[in-house]
């Protein structure tokens, strides 16, 4: 899976399965509302890979980079994916990844 691919993936999770907020820590979570993700917490990377079939992984980051490894995504962008969704660092591509996932989520 390539980047822009990822994106697409994002963009179309079900806003009825998932509801997407950014928590006290400026962190993007998402939680699952119904069937067997609900009461589940997800991170966008954590979240295509359990809509994909690659089973549920937890939201700390080596979980986040396995979740990647699963998806064909390179360790490099995992790492970016899970310090935005994390509020890790605003700076640099940090900032932008985030502004992509904001845009994909509609967040």
């Amino acid at each position: 899976m390539g980047i822009g691919e990822f994106y697409q993936q994002l963009s179309g999770l079900p806003s009825t399965t998932y509801k997407w907020n950014i928590g006290g820590n400026q962190s993007i979570v998402g939680t699952g509302k119904r069937g067997r993700a609900k009461g589940l917490t997800f991170n966008p990377v954590t979240a295509v890979a359990y809509r994909e079939g690659h089973g549920q992984y937890g939201n700390n980051k080596r979980d986040t980079l396995r979740a990647g490894r699963a998806l064909g995504l390179s360790k490099t962008f995992s790492e970016n994916l899970y310090q935005a969704t994390t509020n890790y660092s605003n700076r640099g591509h940090s900032q932008v990844v985030r502004g992509k996932i904001r845009l994909a989520l509609e967040l």
